[in-house]
């Protein structure tokens, strides 16, 4: 009963999420999504006009050492939002995580119609990281995250974390080693939308949370011992696709029915600047719809070398000029969600709505919970619960009124 209620938390704030989102399977004119179709590098030095802060302005900071994502106190949510979208892609990132029990740190690719792609890691865990996906919003079943051992604490050192995407499989790295590959012919789905990027640390361990999140994220957050802070000094994405923009070409939600204005959808996948050293050839667990879910850990202790990265740390322009991202081209972001910044994560694309997650794999990397007790998969949804209701006026009604909705289910599922 108690992994029930912690899902329809986490589910209702991913709909509260995500309302702001124009869904491409429930309306017909929604707009297109800005193309990123290049390849790109960032080192965070400076503020980068290929991303906006989502939420939590004051958190966000640039420097000689690159972003820092710092939750000073409770209900803060800092977070980036790419102001692009790719089709299909590699993206690389460098990060440190935030330290501190109940701290969150996530990296994902979220689409609108909620397809996800998920990097997570909670603060008290010094050992391990978890990949995760969603389909299509659905949090039907509950072992699709999985765990990965790490060389070194990845609250004390960077790491290289990197996602491989086309329409064939997923492939998640640690450090330049492949640990994890889904094909799509998982029984569960397979990501195939237009996603921007997500990125910021929040608190699952806020005693408002549902239980079995708090326990997910390895407990209770003490706010008496904040900033929590988590990093990242380099950024590198690659779109497999080229053009102008991404638009549905009708409601199935699958990759064929998308249209890449002026360009094509994989136009680019042999023209993106990829670094040979890490390729999907390496060894890897591979999950297809007999073994989705697949146990974690075991499968990343073979991460070495942190410098192991994916695309030229250059961008590259050689690609056609129909794939080359003007920062002005951007700045007006067809997503209207800024706010909904990291609410969209895990579950939902947008807002990644939680898993219930019984003994199995499951949410964001837990610190030592035990395997029977993980409900709730870390996802966009609980990121945006996290967000302070001083932020935004019409949120804070917004979530009086989900919380209302949260305490008649409650009362029901009791």
């Amino acid at each position: 009963m108690q992994s029930i209620i912690a899902y329809t938390l986490w589910f209702t704030y991913t709909l509260a999420a995500t309302s702001s989102l124009c869904n491409p399977l429930s309306a017909t004119n929604c707009p297109a999504e800005t193309a990123l179709a290049t390849d790109i590098s960032l080192d965070f030095k400076s503020e980068s006009s290929y991303f906006d802060i989502a939420s939590t302005e004051s958190g966000v900071e640039y420097g000689d050492d690159g972003l820092s994502l710092t939750l000073s106190k409770r209900f803060d949510n800092p977070s980036l939002k790419s102001a692009f979208y790719i089709m299909f892609g590699r993206v690389e990132v460098s990060l440190k995580a935030g330290k501190g029990q109940g701290i969150v740190s996530s990296f994902y690719l979220q689409s609108n119609d909620l397809d996800e792609i998920d990097i997570e890691l909670v603060g008290g865990d010094t050992t391990q990281w978890q990949s995760n996906y969603f389909v299509k919003g659905s949090v039907e079943t509950y072992d699709r995250g999985e765990f990965h051992d790490t060389s070194s604490a990845p609250q004390d050192d960077y790491h290289n974390y990197t996602i491989d995407w086309t329409n064939e499989r997923i492939i998640w790295y640690f450090d330049g080693t492949a640990v994890r590959t889904l094909t799509n012919d998982s029984s569960q789905g397979f990501p195939q939308s237009p996603m921007y990027l997500m990125t910021g640390i929040w608190a699952g361990g806020d005693p408002s949370n549902a239980p079995g999140t708090i326990e997910w994220a390895g407990g209770e957050t003490d706010y008496s011992k904040a900033p929590f802070a988590m990093y990242i000094n380099s950024l590198k994405i690659s779109d497999y696709s080229s053009g102008e923009s991404y638009s549905y070409g009708d409601q199935s939600g699958k990759w064929t029915s998308i249209e890449a204005k002026n360009g094509k959808v994989l136009g680019r996948l042999n023209d993106a600047e990829i670094d040979p050293e890490v390729n999907s050839d390496s060894s890897s667990s591979s999950e297809s719809s007999d073994s989705s879910s697949s146990s974690s850990s075991s499968s990343s202790s073979s991460s070495s070398s942190s410098s192991g990265s994916s695309l030229s740390s250059s961008s590259s322009s050689s690609s056609s000029s129909s794939s080359s991202l003007s920062t002005s081209s951007i700045s007006g972001s067809s997503d209207s969600s800024a706010e909904v910044s990291l609410s969209s994560s895990s579950d939902t694309p947008g807002t990644s709505s939680t898993e219930v997650e019984e003994p199995a794999t499951s949410s964001s990397s837990r610190t030592s919970l035990s395997s029977t007790t993980r409900e709730s998969e870390s996802s966009s949804s609980s990121r945006s619960a996290s967000i302070s209701a001083s932020e935004d006026s019409s949120g804070s009604k917004n979530f009086s009124s989900i919380l209302s909705y949260i305490a008649i289910l409650v009362s029901i599922l009791s």
